[in-house]
């Protein structure tokens, strides 16, 4: 009955002139990413660079229901991120970073802290998106490889079917190196792909995309972060990946 009330709405809506869809929309990173981790039946999602939780409450939104993983290693966002995620029994979150090696180190923050990172922000950056250069700051955090922490953290989880998502401003190739040891049982991530460099030394588009093929991770989806609409530039890119080891099966193909 559901379905059926929901087409005569939609083909109404389009003898006006307006489109209706179920949400998420179709050809929308969220509906690209729910159709995923379904098909692929992951259980497991690591949320590395959680922040405040943002990504890990998209999850749930779009109907995820497995175990959610989260690090984040500035402090203040932890303190917020740990009060969001007390609430949801399989969200569990650390208070480190990943890298591809164990150390300590000094992240750089922000008046906005989703722009915090272990590189410099260019000061053009800054201002085209609109921060305040007198909220500034350095934090100190600790970092770990995700092959020397991930058995431990899975080790209670039956059949485990990993699906990782980074968003590290400009670190996630190393966190990626830092997962060498256990990448093989990773089957899909999400990475922040750079068209322009917002920090000093970020690692270039083509630099990531070669190093991820290298692991047998092929690029299944493109979708912009924002766009500058004057310039008609979107700077940054979600990515989802997905595992291929080279060999094409007679299948369905859309």
């Amino acid at each position: 009955m559901t379905n059926i009330l929901f087409d005569l709405i939609k083909n109404g809506a389009q003898a006006c002139g307006v489109v209706v869809s179920k949400k998420p929309p179709p050809g929308s990173f969220e509906r690209h990413l729910r159709d995923y981790l379904s098909q692929m039946q992951i259980n497991v999602v690591l949320d590395v660079g959680a922040f405040v939780g943002n990504y890990a409450l998209q999850l749930r939104k779009i109907g995820y229901q497995g175990r959610i993983i989260s690090f984040e290693p500035v402090p203040a966002s932890y303190k917020k991120l740990s009060q969001v995620m007390g609430k949801d029994p399989l969200w569990v979150g650390y208070p480190f970073g990943l890298s591809d090696e164990n150390r300590d180190a000094l992240m750089n923050t922000h008046s906005s802290g989703d722009f915090n990172s272990l590189l410099t922000l260019r000061e053009d950056v800054e201002h085209a998106y609109v921060l305040d250069p007198s909220c500034r700051g350095q934090a100190n955090i600790q970092l770990k490889r995700l092959d020397a922490v991930l058995p431990q953290l899975i080790e209670k989880v039956e059949s485990p079917r990993i699906f990782m998502k980074v968003d590290t401003q400009g670190h996630d190739l190393s966190v990626l190196k830092g997962a060498s040891g256990v990448v093989d049982s990773i089957l899909g991530f999400q990475s922040e792909l750079p068209a322009v460099k917002l920090y000093e030394d970020m690692p270039s588009m083509a630099t990531l995309l070669d190093y991820y093929g290298s692991c047998k991770f092929v690029p299944i989806g493109f979708y912009p972060v924002n766009t500058f609409c004057n310039l008609q530039v979107s700077p940054e890119f979600d990515v989802l990946f997905n595992r291929f080891e080279g060999t094409l099966q007679r299948s369905q193909v859309i």
